[in-house]
């Protein structure tokens, strides 16, 4: 099972739409795929089209044992989702003060059967706070949705240095495995000039594959379901299929008998 964190501490870089979108993509290919929403913000919740009842378990219960995953997970479009909501904000002032508040999530996912899942994504908020930092202590490497614009490079070096720091303390086999550009327009100068610069610094970090800026992916999270079910012709949901591909190429490489490792 393998633990993927999507982080970017700039907000509106499409990181939620890029861990909702990859995420159905990959369930498409045949993979079981869970969906963590660990944002107060519960974006990820709303694109999959859930609304949480009043008494509903939630994130929040899995994080404190409370709940197992299975418990918690609806599944949407073949993804298992454990949908978050804005409760989660006052439980993060008060799991502040707790012993171990950063490794919850470590010690939640301890708790799943390795052959649960092929891949686990969790969909942390764009700050460093609670559980941004419990995504770093627990997950086996990041995605990084940076939009294709230069604001976006002064995020990413603020990333680069905090997993750096979390490497030293919490997780030592944390790594920045994916850059992903989003909102990209290649005939646009700036967007080919951010390009550049990611890959002289990531180099075969940052993917070959791009979201190009759609419409469809846009009205696709309004709607409740992924730009894959909204408008599958589109070239927002032509991307996320190319995508895919790349990702199992990277994490799930196939062996010399032609089959993929680990799923």
């Amino acid at each position: 099972m393998k633990v993927i964190g999507f982080c970017n501490l700039k907000g509106g870089v499409g990181k939620t739409t890029a861990c909702q979108n990859l995420a159905v993509a990959l369930a498409r290919k045949g993979l079981r795929v869970a969906a963590l929403d660990l944002d107060p913000q519960s974006n990820l919740t709303a694109g999959f089209g859930i609304s949480l009842g009043q008494e509903q378990r939630y994130i929040f219960d899995f994080l404190t044992g409370d709940a197992a995953l299975a418990d918690i997970a609806a599944e949407r479009e073949g993804v298992w989702v454990a949908p978050s909501s804005l409760d989660l904000a006052i439980a993060e002032l008060q799991l502040e003060s707790e012993p171990g508040r950063d490794t919850l999530l470590r010690d939640a996912l301890a708790s799943i059967p390795a052959d649960a899942y092929d891949v686990v994504f969790c969909d942390s908020p764009p700050q460093l706070g609670l559980f941004t930092r419990n995504v770093l202590a627990a997950v086996d490497e990041l995605l990084v949705p940076l939009e294709s614009e230069f604001f976006s490079l002064a995020g990413l070096r603020l990333l680069t240095r905090t997993v750096q720091l979390f490497r030293k303390r919490l997780n030592r086999e944390l790594t920045v495995g994916g850059v992903i550009l989003t909102r990209h327009n290649p005939k646009i100068i700036m967007n080919r000039e951010v390009q550049k610069e990611v890959r002289n610094f990531f180099g075969d970090v940052l993917y070959d594959s791009t979201i190009r800026q759609c419409i469809g992916i846009v009205e696709a999270s309004g709607s409740g379901m992924s730009v894959l079910a909204y408008d599958p012709g589109c070239n927002g949901a032509r991307d996320y299929e190319r995508l895919a591909g790349e990702f199992l190429e990277r994490v799930f490489p196939k062996d010399a008998a032609g089959k993929r490792r680990s799923v």
